[in-house]
């Protein structure tokens, strides 16, 4: 049973979650005028197991949001400018791929931390709570109530923005959401320092038939220390019965190229495991007095399974809706649908192409021997780049 509703702490916006979404959002609130609280369950600095891949839509969007979070991430000491992607396919022949944005390889625990200080810094107007864990979530009149149930720690909003991860609190709460394996990817990562062959702002990408539709990534984060995962679709994993730490080492002694290049390098930490909550189902995002971002929205691109940057871009996005719901007081789910609209005109045939592209290569894996063979020509290239 809550307390009186009257002795709760009132904010605006609360904001769950500070990763790249929630601190997005808090940061484009920043001199909004509106009381904002930005809430997470950790205490950051804190890990997020991934792949550290920053794309390079990414610092654009910050960039316009806010020009000195940016700096502050650029200035980071350990990450590596990401200019190309190699992409092997286990053939005689690969092929790169070369990007115009800036991107690039950092960890989770650097990046997701200096965007929060970013917060702490240029949006000083904005409350922070760490190590605050959300687990009562009620609708009252015009407004929604978050708290602790342990702490009898209670919050009131007018709007609520989702930005609590691919296990949503909040999604679950509200939308009934379940993992849906066939929109679900699982992958596993770990570190490994001195892998040979590494090149400079270089990420590589490698896929084997017998290994499909899983690929290996191996993405450098300094000139010394790379991160190594391998990642497929949950329906895959479940129906091949695919245990992914043991796939991991038994592609890189499949492939005769990583078998040498791994050797003599050491793993740095566990193989730990994370999900992604992919784009190729798009649940309900808003509501009356509330929006879901991030992770939380099921954002993750279901190709390249970056979800960084579709974070930060609906970070953004939700931040706009709130101003535009206060300056009207329209907190309705009608018009809160303006976020998702917002959102998926930006993204939308991002993610529907690549949903269309990870469909065909999950039911038919003969087809990514194939498109191997026929990437080794130029003309074919060409088109892989103007399309990407």
């Amino acid at each position: 049973m809550l307390p009186d509703y009257q002795e709760i702490e009132y904010y605006d916006v609360l904001i769950l979650g500070a990763g790249p979404a929630g601190a997005t959002c808090a940061l484009r609130l920043r001199d909004s005028g509106l009381k904002v609280l930005l809430l997470d369950k950790a205490v950051f600095p804190r890990d997020k197991i991934c792949g550290d891949a920053v794309g390079g839509r990414s610092m654009k969007v910050l960039a316009g949001i806010c020009p000195e979070a940016a700096e502050d991430i650029r200035a980071l000491p350990e990450k590596t400018s990401s200019r190309r992607t190699r992409m092997d396919f286990g053939l005689k022949r690969s092929f790169e791929i070369s990007w115009v944005l800036e991107a690039y390889c950092c960890r989770r625990v650097d990046f997701d931390n200096a965007l929060l200080e970013g917060v702490k810094k240029y949006a000083p107007e904005i409350s922070i709570r760490e190590g605050f864990l959300v687990n009562s979530l009620e609708k009252t009149d015009q407004a929604y109530v978050v708290g602790n149930k342990t702490s009898a720690q209670y919050f009131k909003t007018r709007m609520l923005v989702a930005c609590d991860g691919s296990q949503s609190f909040v999604a679950k709460t509200l939308n009934g959401s379940k993992i849906r394996l066939k929109d679900h990817a699982a992958a596993v990562r770990t570190y490994y320092s001195n892998v040979k062959g590494m090149e400079a702002e270089r990420t590589e990408i490698f896929m084997l038939p017998q290994f499909a539709p899983g690929y290996l990534w191996v993405f450098p984060i300094t000139d010394k220390i790379s991160n190594v995962g391998f990642g497929m679709l949950s329906d895959s994993i479940s129906r091949k019965k695919v245990n992914l730490k043991t796939q991991l080492q038994a592609f890189i002694q499949a492939s005769p190229e990583l078998r040498e290049r791994f050797a003599g390098s050491e793993q740095l930490g566990k193989l730990e495991g994370f999900g992604l909550a992919l784009g190729s189902h798009r649940p309900r995002m808003s509501g009356d007095h509330f929006l879901l971002a991030g992770d939380a929205a099921s954002l993750v691109d279901p190709l390249s399974g970056d979800g960084i940057s579709n974070a930060i871009i609906s970070g953004r996005e939700a931040a706009d809706t709130v101003r535009e719901a206060f300056a009207q007081q329209r907190f309705d789910a009608a018009f809160l649908q303006r976020y998702e609209k917002n959102l998926f005109r930006i993204i939308g045939a991002e993610m529907r192409r690549n949903t269309l592209i990870m469909r065909i290569l999950t039911n038919a894996p003969a087809l990514v021997k194939i498109g191997a063979w026929v990437l080794g020509f130029r003309w074919a290239q060409w088109v892989v780049r103007r399309v990407l």
